[in-house]
């Protein structure tokens, strides 16, 4: 086998490893979560107060500079796996005690350690691959991503539902302490250059200042307020539907089993969508693809007009999810490059943090008027609205910058 055949297999082993990694901890605290407090018979206030865990990971620019300051991305990397899984076996005990108080002490401390791990996580992903790398893989990384949401709104509810929550959320620990097992064996060990480590002719950079040109170095960066922008509405007509897709379809007499298996077969058609737009960005490159696939993901919005007009059976359904979910595949790849582009080398984990907490600002807003102007307009207005809301992406996308910010030094050998 010829070494470069070799490499790319193991590239795609801890590629699509870490990010199942970050993708259990998010479908644990927002998934199986809410799965569990309804099972228990928490009221629907309690239930929604899942989403306040999003935001550690809101503001987990805050202190994203550290990992690029102290340590090894590397070692930070599965270490907090490690922690992450202990932290869900603890929940998993605590869960069968029914103790809510200490539940939700440790799953806000959870929160918390999956936050820091998703900064380790997409930082050593940019330090570890130069920018073809990084292209080429980005659709198999976010289908990693989906698979672990897959695995906990399937798989590990199924299980506490038949064995119990010990079970179902004890797995998911030892699904994580696995995935942190494997990864601090296989990554590879790219060299570890911090901010403020100077050039042999300059003097080293207190820490200090390194911590503050992290911040400055994104805000500065060229067309800042474009760029700024499109990262904020580049997927927010497809949130925006996503968010109301699960009480439409309960609406039109989709029931809660069918609903769970519309979700498997989404989530594969999202996954097949990534996977084939990460070959096309390998091969075309953002610059020529990034319009078209903006166009496929948004255009795809106006199929869930057509739901609660027609009220179609499941067999009608099926197709149209499928459909929006492979163009939500291709567009969140596409916008997973744009982002990596826009990052500087030296600070490749504080800058994805502060681009991922515009996009993560996008999901929160987005998230809080989709309820109240879906009960306002219904459905069909919703969706169409959902639409509008993409139109600024549509104009954007021609006149946002589609190069890198900076070129990336080469992957180690």
């Amino acid at each position: 086998m010829a070494k470069s055949e070799t490499k790319s297999k193991r590239t795609l082993l801890w590629t699509s490893t870490t990010y199942f990694g970050e993708g259990l901890p998010w479908s644990f605290l927002h998934q199986l979560a809410t799965e569990f407090l309804t099972a228990i018979g928490s009221s629907k206030s309690v239930i929604s107060s899942t989403s306040g865990f999003h935001l550690a990971v809101t503001f987990k620019f805050l202190w994203s500079p550290l990992v690029d300051l102290f340590g090894r991305k590397r070692t930070w990397l599965w270490v907090m796996q490690l922690l992450v899984g202990l932290g869900m076996l603890a929940i998993a005990g605590i869960a069968e005690s029914r103790s809510m108080k200490l539940f939700w002490i440790a799953a806000s401390v959870l929160a918390v350690m999956h936050a820091i791990h998703d900064i380790a996580c997409d930082g050593f992903y940019m330090q570890a691959l130069d920018r073809n790398e990084q292209t080429a893989y980005a659709g198999s990384r976010n289908a990693a991503f989906r698979a672990a949401m897959l695995t906990g709104k399937s798989g590990l509810v199924v299980l506490a539902g038949l064995t119990g929550w010990l079970w179902g959320f004890g797995m998911a620990g030892a699904l994580m302490l696995l995935v942190a097992t494997v990864n601090a064996i296989i990554l590879p060990d790219p060299p570890a250059v911090h901010p403020q480590d100077a050039a042999p002719d300059h003097p080293t950079v207190p820490k200090r200042v390194a911590f503050v040109d992290a911040y400055r170095s994104f805000i500065t960066q060229p067309q800042v307020l474009l760029v700024v922008s499109f990262m904020f509405v580049h997927r927010l007509g497809d949130i925006m539907m996503f968010a109301m897709a699960t009480p439409m379809l309960k609406d039109i007499g989709i029931q809660t089993t069918q609903r769970g298996i519309l979700t498997s077969f989404g989530y594969i058609g999202f996954m097949i969508g990534a996977v084939v737009a990460g070959g096309f960005l390998k091969r075309y490159g953002l610059q020529r693809c990034l319009v078209p696939m903006t166009y496929l993901q948004n255009f795809a919005i106006p199929l869930y007009i057509l739901l609660p007009i027609l009220k179609p059976t499941f067999w009608g359904v099926l197709p149209v999810t499928v459909t929006e979910q492979v163009a939500s595949g291709i567009g969140t790849a596409a916008n997973t490059v744009f982002l990596l582009q826009r990052c500087r080398a030296a600070f490749s984990a504080s800058h994805f943090a502060m681009a991922t907490i515009i996009v993560s600002l996008a999901i929160t807003f987005s998230g809080w008027i989709s309820g109240p102007i879906n009960e306002k307009v219904g459905h069909p207005w919703f969706f169409f609205i959902a639409f509008l809301a993409s139109v600024p992406s549509l104009i954007l996308v021609h006149v946002v910058p589609k190069t890198p910010v900076e070129r990336a030094p080469a992957a180690a050998p």
